[in-house]
């Protein structure tokens, strides 16, 4: 028997037409990707019986999902479909904002072992929550939250006449090199950024019937994005947006090495609360700003994502 290496785990991913149904014959994609712990989530019940000799009487299975994350770096043309249904809408002219179309698909994972390798697959997969992490000389981190209704029983070979596109080969994004735009409308003096992430969830829910072993269904919860700014004290304007509660527009551009770019537009947010923190001899003051994006009448949404190829 020869041990699963993960340096060969294959995932790929396929979109599916009606939830939960891996489509005849799929044309997977293969993904990037730099670890995963996507799993069967087992519930089990362990009923509050009294017995005399004081021992657990029984343990129930109780019913099964899927859950997890899957931890990438982002580059360009990727991650367009899971950024599809993540912001439950679709591209249209190269532009993506947050909607309310229900999307999923079907994971699977290769795992080379010798003669006899494993497949294991889930279904009905959302993505339901993406932290993107930008931080200075570092590259972009992109970390996915996904939910699944089901996982057939692994297999040891591939679906009749499934394909497989090769993984994109763009570069990976950096926020030393390939931030070529950060802007804040609002601020006179646009403060210089340390680090900046952004969190996107759907809030996704799960609706359990009596009778299913499995989720029935999923629903959408309200879109919510949040964030962070860690950035350097250097003018009163953003700690004066904080204390005066006003309305900030954040934008930046991603723009890889070969001239490919995204460009995130948060048309409307709000400064939370932070303050200048003094760390000690040796050290920057600095200011950390969580802050959340709201709806904007003009963008029709909360984020808007603008790609544009070389």
């Amino acid at each position: 028997m020869t041990v699963a290496d993960g340096s060969q785990v294959r995932l790929a991913d396929v979109s599916e037409v009606t939830i939960g149904t891996t489509p005849a014959t799929p044309a997977f994609q293969t993904m990037r990707y730099v670890s995963s712990d996507v799993r069967i989530s087992k519930q089990t019940d362990i009923p509050n019986e009294i017995r005399a000799d004081r021992n657990v009487a029984s343990i129930v299975d109780v019913g099964r999902s899927v859950q997890g994350t899957i931890n990438t770096f982002l580059s360009y043309g990727t991650f367009d479909t899971w950024l599809q249904r993540l912001l439950c809408s679709t591209w249209s002219s190269d532009v993506l904002k947050n909607g309310i179309l229900q999307q999923a698909g079907t994971l699977e994972y290769f795992y080379e072992q010798g003669a006899t390798d494993t497949f294991v697959r889930f279904q009905a997969v959302r993505f339901n929550t993406l932290a993107l992490t930008l931080r200075a000389r570092q590259s972009v981190q992109a970390n996915w939250g996904i939910m699944g209704i089901r996982s057939p029983t692994p297999t040891n070979a591939i679906l009749t006449g499934a394909t497989y596109a090769p993984a994109t080969t763009t570069p990976v994004l950096n926020a030393g090199l390939n931030v070529s735009a950060l802007s804040f409308t609002g601020l006179t003096n646009a403060p210089k950024v340390q680090a900046m992430t952004l969190n996107i969830t759907n809030n996704i829910y799960q609706n359990d019937v009596v009778g299913a072993y499995e989720p029935y269904s999923h629903g959408l919860g309200r879109f919510e994005l949040t964030g962070s700014l860690t950035t350097y004290f250097e003018n009163m304007d953003a700690y004066a947006a904080i204390l005066d509660h006003d309305d900030i527009g954040i934008s930046t551009t991603l723009l890889d090495e070969l001239g490919n770019s995204y460009d995130i537009d948060l048309a409307k947010t709000k400064f939370l609360d932070g303050g200048p923190v003094v760390g000690g001899n040796g050290q920057a003051v600095m200011i950390d700003i969580p802050f959340q994006s709201y709806f904007d009448a003009t963008a029709a949404g909360s984020i808007t994502i603008t790609r544009d190829p070389a």
